[in-house]
């Protein structure tokens, strides 16, 4: 039963707009466990290598600030994508999806100087 509502979880993933890709990454080996269909191979292991560097520095800034705190989620914006990190006890969700959203984007970035 947990095995099926991995797949809805996964497909519901694939299916939203906008996202390019995911990584599930085994958290104490750094193993790609599944990725994307279409996603290569060497794409996904270099999500999972460079994502794990990030979370762990991440998670030491937050235990840092506040050692009764830990990290829930990890969302960072880039200009073209969005990366959306869920990290577990047994392993890491990675979400590569597009920022659809022109308008917002934009309203972020200064005004071109004519």
């Amino acid at each position: 039963h947990q095995q099926s509502e991995i797949e809805e979880t996964l497909e519901r993933i694939k299916n939203h707009k906008g996202v390019e890709g995911y990584v599930i990454v085994d958290e104490v080996n750094g193993e790609v466990l599944r990725r994307y269909p279409g996603m290569a191979a060497e794409q996904a292991d270099e999500y999972a290598r460079q994502v794990k560097k990030l979370n762990l520095k991440a998670a030491h800034v937050i235990r840092d600030l506040d050692p009764s705190d830990s990290m829930a989620y990890l969302r960072i914006r880039c200009q073209k994508h969005e990366l959306l990190v869920a990290p577990g006890a047994t392993y890491n969700v990675i979400v590569i999806q597009l920022i659809y959203c022109v308008h917002y984007v934009y309203w972020f970035q200064l005004p071109a100087y004519t």
